[in-house]
Order: C-alpha cells, then sequence, then structure tokens
C-alpha cells in the first residue's frame, strides 16, 4: 500500500467514526428529548451500545457531547445519567421558543412560502386532522403526531430564511418536556386545540400577515407552556416511573 492509499484509507475510518458518532448522539438526544429517557435514568454505556447495536467507543462520545450541551450529566462513580429540568426553566425556554419561532412565523409571511414547504404544510395539517378527528386519541398515532410536530415548526423556521434563527430555536428545544418533540397524549381536547393553532398559523402565513402570523405562533406556544404547567405533577410523576429500557441495566449505583 503506497502512502496516498494509506491517506485515503485513513481519511475514510474518520469519516466513517465521525458519520457513526454523529449518528449515535442524534439518536441518544431525540430519545432523551422525547421522553423515551427520563429525568434522572442512569445512561451506562454498555446497555446504550446494546440497545443500539454499535460499540461502546461513539455511545462514550455521544454521552460526553450530550453533557457538554446540558441534556447528561456526570459524576465520578456514578455515571451518566439524564439532566433533571425546573419548571422554571421549562417555562423560560417555551419563553424563548415564543419569542423566536413568532419571528419565524412572520418572516416566513413576509417572504412568501417555498412551493415544497407549503406542501409540507398542508401535508402536516392533513395529518392532524386526521389524527384529532375521531372522539379518542389512538395511542398509535402518538409518534406520527410527535414527528409532524417537529416538521411543521422545522419547516417555519427553514422558511424564515434566517439560519442564525434556526440555530437559537434548536437550542431553546434541547431541553425534555420544552421541545417541540413532546407532545402530551391522552386528552384529545388539548391535541386538538394545537392542531387548530397549527391551521390558524398556516393560513396567516400564507395570506403573507406577517403581524398576525407571529402573535398567532406565540400565542400556540404560549398555550402549550400553561398545558405544561397545569400537568407539571402528572408530567413529573410519569417521568420518573420505573423505566423498562435496556439503557438502565447497570446493577446499583
Amino acid at each position: 500500500m503506497n502512502a496516498r492509499s494509506s491517506s485515503s484509507t485513513l481519511q475514510a475510518h474518520h469519516l466513517g467514526a465521525a458519520t457513526r458518532l454523529a449518528a449515535v448522539t442524534t439518536r441518544l438526544r431525540d430519545a432523551i428529548l422525547s421522553g423515551v429517557y427520563r429525568p434522572g435514568q442512569r445512561l451506562t454505556e454498555v446497555a446504550l451500545s446494546e440497545e443500539m447495536n454499535t460499540s461502546r467507543t461513539p455511545v462514550t462520545a455521544a454521552l460526553k457531547a450530550l453533557v457538554e450541551q446540558g441534556l447528561v450529566l456526570y459524576a465520578t462513580n456514578r455515571g451518566y445519567w439524564v439532566r433533571e429540568f425546573s419548571l422554571e426553566e421549562v417555562l423560560e425556554a417555551y419563553e424563548v421558543r415564543g419569542c423566536l419561532e413568532g419571528l419565524a412565523c412572520r418572516r416566513a409571511a413576509e417572504r412568501g412560502l417555498p412551493a415544497h414547504l407549503a406542501e409540507l404544510l398542508r401535508h402536516c395539517l392533513e395529518i392532524g386532522e386526521r389524527v384529532t378527528a375521531g372522539a379518542r386519541l389512538a395511542a398509535t398515532d402518538h409518534a406520527v403526531y410527535q414527528r409532524m410536530n417537529v416538521e411543521f415548526h422545522n419547516a417555519i423556521l427553514e422558511a424564515s430564511g434566517n439560519r442564525r434563527l434556526n440555530g437559537f430555536v434548536q437550542r431553546a428545544n434541547e431541553m425534555p418536556i420544552a421541545s417541540d418533540r413532546m407532545v402530551l397524549w391522552g386528552d384529545r381536547e388539548i391535541v386538538r386545540r394545537s392542531h387548530d393553532a397549527h391551521v390558524r398559523v398556516l393560513d396567516a402565513i400564507q395570506r403573507g400577515q406577517g403581524t398576525r402570523a407571529e402573535m398567532l405562533m406565540r400565542e400556540h406556544i404560549h398555550e402549550a407552556a400553561q398545558v405544561i404547567e397545569q400537568h407539571w405533577h402528572a408530567i413529573l410523576a410519569r417521568a420518573h416511573a420505573a423505566p423498562s429500557l435496556a439503557a438502565v441495566r447497570s446493577g446499583p449505583d
């Protein structure tokens, strides 16, 4: 093997390792934000590597990255565990989201929606309408609605044309319960109100009504924060329910 081929092989190895690390970090972050791994839950490299079907090296690196991002905590002789946030911290994150996503709506309305984003947003509303049309919510639709909710909000951020705005919103979203991946399920009226808010927001954006779109999105996120505050004790109780996930198979602390 000559020097050039050896260098190419090494670069490919590093690229593959970086790709695996990014994939593991994203998967673990998403699981924490959506509540799969609960506040205070211990995370062990061995169990996570088994669950993700990968080696311990990218899992350990991903955990360290999430410590830096503030989603995971670490202590010597205890290891890693999911950080627990207070109600005050969560409400502050919602306040930030409301301001920033409201701005995104105004910019999207003033700029006009590209055809592909308009189609995506209409598709999101179709999903929301189907999921909330019945008298009760189906458990199988929870993940579907969660994905749709993320796509709806992300599409508006993209339509704003402001990449920095998108980055700041993502930072505000990187907190369990405050994340746009968090959708309280079970109360059909709450979810239906959220869907109806999406309908009004898109209507204002498509009509080019920037101020109206901004205020509607701010109100939408404010109402979501109120729901979290009203159900906070139940949310915590559910979050601390005994998990059945492989990530906690580790023996005593």
